[in-house]
């Protein structure tokens, strides 16, 4: 008895840890990866004035079941993954941790002031077309035998890619299918400003130069390619196996059946 009380209290203490979250704190660990507040956008839009452009409701669905807009063909959803080149993913965003993020974004009207201020751009100029990555050289920069030239750690510290058959650490989830989550426009906004908030200490001043980020989407994209094609196969056999052992089945049932008699 006294050890379920132990436990009930713990779990008390942890809900109220987890409850006395603010938007704020619940924004920078699931949001800020991808998003800004007034400092332009990320693989994702500036939020600056959201909740002034967006119907509430709307950003409450997007927030925690962004896939519901995308069966609907929401108009503004697939506007926003043609801008962007990627659908959001789901985060796993609760209906209370959304509330409070859409209550700090109300903090950060389209006049309030900016919460980061704006550099000012450079005059836009003719992009370059973008460079070919070597997905075996980007697979060396996952799994540390290459080196990131500005010294960043390695994926594989904390990340796995099984669909590469790389077994890494297990504080952040398999990468397998990032490229087909983000998209070739969104993971390269993702590696070029590393904002997550464990990353974005981890890289800070250790930012990867273009020929390695084209390295690494390369690898993605040929790691998500090979998980598609083997989840593909696996689906395929199911089937087929199943109805081997049902028939297997079936037919020890008729024999024994036979021999009773």
């Amino acid at each position: 008895m006294r050890g379920i009380i132990t436990i009930l209290f713990f779990m008390l203490i942890f809900s109220g840890v987890a409850s006395a979250q603010t938007g704020e704190d619940i924004f920078y660990t699931k949001c800020a990866g991808c998003h800004k507040i007034g400092g332009g956008d990320l693989s994702g839009p500036d939020l600056q004035g959201v909740t002034d452009r967006r119907d509430i409701q709307w950003i409450k669905t997007i927030i925690t079941n962004p896939d519901k807009l995308v069966q609907e063909n929401d108009p503004t959803m697939m506007e926003l993954i043609a801008r962007y080149g990627f659908q959001m993913p789901n985060l796993g965003v609760s209906d209370e941790e959304a509330d409070k993020i859409i209550e700090y974004l109300k903090g950060f009207s389209a006049g309030a002031p900016r919460e980061t201020p704006v550099e000012k751009q450079p005059a836009e100029q003719p992009s370059a077309p973008a460079l070919e990555g070597d997905p075996i050289s980007g697979k060396m920069y996952f799994t540390g035998e290459k080196r990131f030239s500005a010294g960043g750690p390695p994926c594989i510290s904390c990340h796995s890619a099984r669909g590469a058959g790389i077994q890494g650490g297990t504080l952040a989830p398999d990468l397998s299918d990032l490229y087909g989550k983000l998209g070739e426009k969104g993971l390269r906004g993702v590696l070029q400003t590393l904002q997550f908030p464990v990353m974005k200490d981890v890289y800070k001043n250790k930012k990867l130069s273009e020929e390695e980020i084209a390295d690494m989407i390369a690898f993605f994209k040929e790691t998500g390619s090979k998980a598609q094609k083997k989840q593909v196969k696996s689906g395929g056999m199911y089937p087929i196996s199943g109805v081997m052992l049902f028939l297997v089945a079936m037919g020890i049932i008729w024999l024994y059946s036979r021999r009773v008699k």
